[in-house]
């Protein structure tokens, strides 16, 4: 007998089925009203923003100009260089890469690399090829051959364009792309991950300023995200110009000395720097050999970097603030300070120089000639070291002269801002070596000697310098006893033209000596210059200063320029005087330093920098001012 197939379909089963198709729809309905009703604006929002962008527009770096408002550096038309993936056939891909590689001195497979990965990631947005803004001969070339480039997109932007570059480099500093750790300490404050930073300098320490204020552009995409149309625009504001209190007449002045000092073979370094006494202004500072920072802003190659860093000169350091040196007979103006605050010696203590030496425990000590009955005056005027020697520590050519100690010239040393940085407002800036018998011990470990004391006297053993130092020193004793922080900027103005920050001069602390002791070694500086020991010939200005031979270093061999290393170093460090007394009066001082440039040390050795400093500020003064 057939049974009917429908007794095996029970009714429990419809109403199983009816349950589960109820809850389905019941939990459809749920969600139904959940995104619709409950959470309906939330994923309105949602979907408003995959169809609507808002994208960062660029700021224009702020500028950077002299005191006088010489531009020395601003922002010139740039390209970027970009490629469309989507708009790029794959069989062109390689032909691609490598025309645009040998158009921006890229490797082609990296070019080929940056597009695969964009066309992975989103093939319709742009890749961008060019790390740094490509000229405009390049971008033309491209707009105009679309043929040969295929997907490449050419947009506007700026590049940063440094006026007279090697001159201004070690001040002015460079941009850079910002690295992924600055980027994550940064992103909160508005920096974008391709970012350029001011990297050293002036672009470093004044960012803030520099920096402009980004903008938006708010675009409508399609399902494919590909940009349709700009629905609102935010214009970007463009960053401060930060003004210098150098002058470039005076940089110009300065750099074309030292330049052709090196070009005829005087020398093979050089540093210049010149500053208001009165208020710690820079008028000038040039380091040589610089570099050319717009290598920098168009994107520096490896080989140019590795030329950079392999140079033994190390032009990459501004030596006005970040290399120390011997400060040499410049330093005698600290020992003779020294006594004559501690009352160890006077204008009239006299040491009469019968011979060129002395001996000390079989230690020979030298002057460069028998100089006979000095004072205060003449002991400095004549650059003793005799005399110096005798002041510091006591010598048998003056018995009665008790030496002041090597703790009082550290101390005084200290007072007047050596053995610590200036505070400059620049990164790099080197702290010098300030010795002191506590000094020797903690880093030598081992004791002080009378020795220690002769070299410490004349500049030598172990002092060491920045040229920065040791004119923020004699700078201090032109105005009359205030040591000023030196510093660059005068003022920030907006693109409206209103100052944003004028910064007061900051006083790092008064002498703690008397006017008498002050004026008294305006004097002696003047008269440096006016015996002849510092020959200027027809002098037509009242300048006074000290000068200062230092030996360190390879007395043989080249350097990396194939010039000699000689091992003698010459300074000197004056001020000007508003007229020819020694009233605190100087509103210019200036300290020139040359590297090798003298091979023995005697009276009438040819200083360069004294006969560069006459020059420099005969035609910077009585050629007037901007």
């Amino acid at each position: 007998m057939r049974q009917d197939p429908r007794a095996f379909v029970r009714p429990r089963r419809f109403i199983a089925f009816g349950i589960a198709m109820l809850v389905v729809f019941t939990a459809l309905t749920a969600r139904l009203y959940d995104l619709e009703i409950v959470h309906g604006d939330y994923y309105r929002d949602l979907a408003e923003q995959n169809r609507i962008l808002r994208l960062p527009v660029t700021a224009e770096r702020g500028g950077i100009v002299d005191r006088n408002g010489y531009v020395l550096a601003r922002n010139v038309p740039g390209f970027a260089v970009s490629v469309i993936p989507v708009d790029l056939p794959r069989p062109r891909e390689q032909e691609l890469a490598l025309r645009l590689a040998s158009l921006l001195n890229f490797p082609s497979d990296a070019v080929a690399d940056q597009i695969r990965t964009q066309r992975v990631r989103n093939p319709y947005e742009p890749v961008r090829i060019s790390t740094a803004p490509v000229p405009r001969e390049i971008a033309i070339g491209i707009s105009e051959r679309a043929e040969l480039f295929p997907g490449v997109r050419v947009d506007p932007e700026s590049i940063r364009l440094y006026a007279d570059g090697t001159l201004y480099a070690p001040l002015i500093g460079y941009t850079g792309p910002i690295t992924q750790d600055e980027f994550e300490k940064l992103k909160d404050a508005g920096y974008l991950a391709d970012d350029d930073i001011g990297r050293t300098g002036i672009e470093s320490v004044y960012e803030q300023y520099l920096r402009g204020t980004y903008g938006w552009r708010e675009i409508e995409r399609d399902a494919a995200q590909r940009e349709i149309k700009t629905l609102a625009l935010q214009q970007p504001g463009v960053g401060d110009t930060v003004v210098l209190t150098i002058d470039d007449r005076l940089q110009k002045l300065l750099d074309a000395e030292l330049r052709l000092g090196v070009e005829e073979d005087r020398f093979t370094q050089a540093v210049g720097v010149a500053m208001n006494p009165q208020n710690g202004d820079i008028l000038a500072m040039v380091s040589i050999p610089g570099y050319d920072n717009n290598m920098f802003a168009r994107g520096i190659t490896s080989k140019e970097i590795a030329a950079l860093n392999a140079d033994d000169r190390h032009p990459l350091v501004n030596k006005a603030i970040g290399d120390i040196y011997p400060a040499g007979s410049t330093f005698k103006m600290v020992t003779g300070l020294s006594a004559l605050s501690e009352g160890t010696a006077t204008r009239d203590t006299q040491v009469n120089v019968t011979a060129m030496s002395f001996s000390v425990s079989g230690t020979p000590f030298f002057d460069w000639r028998a100089h006979g009955p000095l004072t205060f005056v003449t002991g400095f005027a004549h650059s003793s070291d005799i005399y110096f020697y005798t002041l510091a520590a006591g010598t048998p050519f003056a018995p009665n002269v008790r030496g002041v100690g090597p703790e009082a010239i550290a101390k005084y040393g200290k007072m007047l801002g050596f053995g610590a940085p200036t505070g400059i407002d620049l990164p790099g800036e080197a702290a010098g070596i300030m010795p002191s018998p506590e000094w020797k011990l903690e880093n030598k470990n081992e004791p002080w000697t009378i020795g220690n004391t002769y070299q410490e006297a004349i500049g030598q053993g172990f002092v060491a310098v920045t040229p920065m130092q040791l004119l923020n020193a004699y700078a201090s004793v032109a105005n009359g006893g205030t040591l000023w922080q030196p510093h660059l900027l005068k003022q920030v103005i907006d693109s409206q033209g209103t100052v944003v920050a004028k910064p007061a001069p900051q006083m790092i602390r008064k002498l703690d000596m008397t006017q008498e002791n002050l004026r008294l070694l305006r004097e002696s500086a003047r008269r440096v210059v006016t015996i002849g020991h510092a020959y200027m010939p027809n002098a037509k200005l009242p300048i006074a200063g000290k000068t200062g031979t230092a030996e360190f270093g390879a007395a043989t061999g080249k350097d990396g320029a194939g010039r000699n290393k000689l091992g003698f170093h010459n300074w000197f460090v004056s001020f000007l005087p508003q007229a020819d007394n020694t009233d605190p009066t100087a509103q210019i001082a200036m300290v020139i330093f040359t590297y090798d440039s003298s091979k023995s040390l005697c009276e009438n050795c040819f200083n360069p920098a004294v006969g560069m400093t006459q020059r420099i500020l005969e035609a910077y003064v009585l050629g007037g001012n901007k």
